[in-house]
C-alpha cells in the first residue's frame, strides 16, 4: 500500500517528445560484458574533455548500485537494474516505458532512472542546442575558404613569410609533418616568433624520440635537426618575445610533458630545458589565416569579422 502512494507521488516520465535525440541501440537492453564495456568507455576522460551526456549519467547511475569493478559479472537483479539503468540513458522512450514498468514495486530505483532520464534529455536538449548554434556560426566557412588573400605568394614558404606570430603560431597548430619542416624552421628561427609557438613546435616534433633516435625513416634526419635546434633556441633564451599562452587539452600537455621528461633525463644539450617550459600563461592567439590541408586561407573568426564590417 505504502509503495502503491509513493509511485503515484513520482513525476511521470519525460515523453517520446525528445526521441529524436536519442538513437536506439538495444532497447531491450544488451549482454552484461558489452554494457560494461560501454560503461568504460570514458572512464579515463580527463578534466575538459567532452563526455556524451548519456555516458556521464550512465556511469552516474550505476554507481548508485553496482560496484564497477565487477559490472560485467552482474546477475540476476543487479544485472536487470544494470539494463535499466542502460535504457534510461540512451534509448528511446518506448523501451524506457517498458523499463519503468518492471519497477513499480521499487518506486526510489524507478525514481533514480526518471531523474537520470531527465538529466540525460536536459543535457542533449543543450548539446543540440550548441550543435545547431555551431552550425549556424560556421555557415559561410565555405565562401571563407574561396575568399581572395590579401597576401600572395608563389609558395606555401612565401605566404607564411609574410605572416606574423600570431599566424605563425596557428601554423605550427594545423602543420602537417608530412609535409617536411622547412617552412617551420624558418619561423621558429624568427626573433619575432613567441616562444609559446617554439614550444609547441618543438614538443609535436616528439623530442623524447629525437633525443633518444628513435627516428625510424631515412628523412626523419630532416625533422631531428628541426627539433634539435628549436630545443637548442629554447635552452639558450632565444626568443625574448612571450605574449601568447598554451592553452592545449590537458591529455596533450600530458604527453608533451611526457615527451619533454625523456628527453631531460638525456642530461644533455639541447635537453637541459626549463622544467616549467609548458608553464606558459598569455593571451590566445588571434590568426588573420590557417592552414587546411596544406592551403592558406584566412581564419573564420578573423574573416566572419571582416565581413560583417564592410556591410
Amino acid at each position: 500500500m505504502l509503495a502503491k502512494l509513493i509511485s503515484r507521488l513520482i513525476p511521470p516520465p519525460p515523453s517520446s517528445a525528445h526521441d529524436h535525440l536519442f538513437t536506439p541501440f538495444a532497447p531491450e537492453g544488451a549482454p552484461a560484458h558489452v554494457l560494461a564495456a560501454l560503461h568504460e568507455q570514458y572512464a579515463n576522460a580527463l578534466p575538459g574533455e567532452f563526455v556524451p551526456p548519456q555516458h556521464l549519467h550512465f556511469r552516474a547511475l550505476v554507481a548508485r548500485f553496482a560496484a564497477t569493478a565487477a559490472l560485467e559479472h552482474l546477475t540476476d537483479l543487479p544485472l536487470r537494474k544494470f539494463v535499466s539503468a542502460y535504457v534510461a540513458c540512451f534509448e528511446r522512450s518506448e523501451g524506457f516505458a517498458f523499463q519503468l514498468s518492471l519497477w513499480r514495486g521499487d518506486p526510489a530505483f524507478r525514481a533514480l532512472l526518471i531523474q537520470a532520464r531527465e538529466r540525460v534529455i536536459a543535457d542533449l536538449i543543450a548539446h543540440d542546442a550548441a550543435e545547431q548554434e555551431r552550425r549556424l556560426y560556421f555557415n559561410r566557412w565555405k565562401e571563407c575558404q574561396a575568399a581572395a588573400l590579401d597576401i600572395e605568394g608563389e609558395s606555401l614558404f612565401a605566404l607564411i613569410q609574410q605572416m606574423g606570430p600570431d599566424d605563425w603560431h596557428e601554423i605550427v597548430l594545423r602543420w602537417d609533418w608530412d609535409h617536411g619542416v622547412a617552412e617551420l624552421n624558418w619561423l621558429t628561427s624568427q626573433r619575432t616568433c613567441d616562444r609559446a609557438t617554439a614550444v609547441l613546435a618543438l614538443c609535436l616534433g616528439a623530442p623524447a624520440d629525437v633525443a633518444m633516435r628513435r627516428q625510424r625513416r631515412h628523412s626523419d634526419w630532416r625533422r631531428e635537426s628541426f627539433v634539435r635546434a628549436v630545443a637548442a633556441r629554447l635552452e639558450n633564451g632565444f626568443y625574448p618575445k612571450a605574449e601568447l599562452g598554451l592553452a592545449l587539452p590537458m591529455r596533450s600537455l600530458i604527453a608533451f610533458e611526457e615527451q619533454l621528461a625523456v628527453a631531460r633525463a638525456t642530461n644533455e644539450s639541447p635537453w637541459r630545458l626549463p622544467d616549467d617550459l609548458l608553464i606558459h600563461p598569455g593571451r590566445k592567439h588571434r590568426p588573420r589565416y590557417t592552414l587546411t590541408n596544406g592551403r592558406v586561407h584566412f581564419e573564420y573568426a578573423y574573416w566572419l569579422a571582416q565581413s560583417l564590417t564592410r556591410y
